[in-house]
């Protein structure tokens, strides 16, 4: 799954949790392009639905991803 921005203009595995790869496209972006984006992502988070996840499972979740980040760096969160 990726999250796509600035009408096009980058395109990430995830903003939360990004990889290597993405933090290079963020880098690349000029300071006003990187406000945007941030902006934009914190935009769609209050616009769309809430999820039904407690925070126990959403951090979990976030563990899961990691450790397995961590066993294969190519793997894509």
């Amino acid at each position: 799954m990726t999250e796509t921005y600035l009408n096009g203009k980058i395109t990430v595995t995830s903003l939360a949790a990004p990889t290597a790869d993405d933090m290079g496209k963020i880098q690349a972006l000029s300071q006003e392009y990187r406000q945007a984006l941030l902006d934009e992502a914190l935009a769609l988070g209050h616009s769309g639905p809430l999820g039904n996840k407690t925070v126990d499972e959403i951090w979990d979740s976030a563990l899961q991803k990691a450790k397995a980040r961590k066993e294969n760096p190519q793997h894509a969160l």
